[in-house]
């Protein structure tokens, strides 16, 4: 029963993460790409701050901490306003692959160099199969789409990967809860005043549609965050990950079937490249668990 739980939670996760290019598309056409960070940030830093103050976890960080914490929210600050135009200047499903594969060679590369994750068999293989996926989706869209749209999706997948991957030295210290609302405040610290530099329009809260949008976007976010993290206290953490490769899935069929989208063989063929390296170590550590519960038995 709890495994079913877990499961539900992560598709659910997923499905929330995987819809950030709907609500993205939606504003595209109302919010600027720096207004729509900072506002989100504001929101979620005021809905979240309660609950860390009730379960009094808003603490100082340590001294030991500061270099990991610096490199933290130097990559999140760039993790809101490349994706966001990248969903509003290409395809839903082409942005998500480029940067998901990105994200997923940033995580390797930092793991090695920084966090002395060791090499293997399987991470090679996923490496390059990622390599490929990137290379196959980068080189489709630089003839479909703008290359400023393709950078952005890679850069906020080497932010994002960065993200995930430095977060890991904080996690063990401090909770999940309040590192994401620290991410959000960073966010809103530095959206905001290159928002008022550029001269976007700064617009006032009202009960317009747009506004329902980034309300969805919030829900989105806060309710995906949760379930990923609830769902993994039921199931293993490679089981997880590859239920929550799904992100990318629903990503490329909510574009097709709210915004047409089309999806041809190029771009296909990148996705799975991506999905089947991403699979890959969480496949391998299955197998291995398996294995060792015979061994042992």
């Amino acid at each position: 029963m709890n495994s079913k739980k877990g499961i539900s939670l992560i598709l659910l996760s997923a499905l929330m993460f995987g819809s950030y290019g709907i609500w993205s598309r939606l504003m595209g056409g109302y919010f600027d790409v720096f207004y729509q960070g900072w506002t989100r940030a504001l929101i979620i830093t005021v809905l979240l701050f309660p609950f860390l103050y009730l379960k009094k976890q808003l603490v100082l960080i340590k001294k030991n901490d500061m270099r990991w914490f610096i490199t933290y929210l130097c990559f999140t600050s760039f993790t809101q306003a490349p994706l966001y135009y990248a969903y509003n200047h290409m395809d839903i499903g082409t942005a998500t692959v480029l940067f998901f594969a990105t994200m997923l060679l940033t995580m390797y590369s930092f793991g090695f160099i920084f966090l002395g994750e060791k090499l293997s068999k399987v991470k090679i293989m996923a490496f390059i199969i990622a390599c490929a996926g990137l290379f196959v989706s980068f080189s489709f869209s630089l003839t479909a789409f703008s290359l400023l749209a393709a950078f952005m999706a890679i850069l906020n997948g080497v932010a994002s990967g960065g993200e995930v991957s430095s977060s890991k030295k904080l996690s063990g210290t401090y909770s999940a809860l309040y590192i994401t609302w620290l991410s959000w405040v960073i966010i809103l610290i530095t959206n905001l005043p290159v928002s008022l530099l550029l001269g976007e329009v700064q617009h006032l809260p009202s009960f317009s549609i747009v506004w329902l949008y980034q309300l969805g976007y919030v829900i989105a976010g806060i309710v995906g965050f949760w379930s990923i993290i609830e769902g993994l206290k039921y199931v293993e953490a490679s089981i997880g990950g590859l239920i929550g490769l799904l992100e990318v899935v629903f990503s490329i069929v909510f574009g097709i079937i709210i915004f047409s989208e089309g999806l041809n063989m190029r771009s296909g063929l990148g996705a799975l490249l991506v999905l089947s390296a991403a699979s890959l170590p969480h496949i391998a550590e299955i197998y291995r668990n398996k294995f060792s519960l015979k061994s042992s038995s």
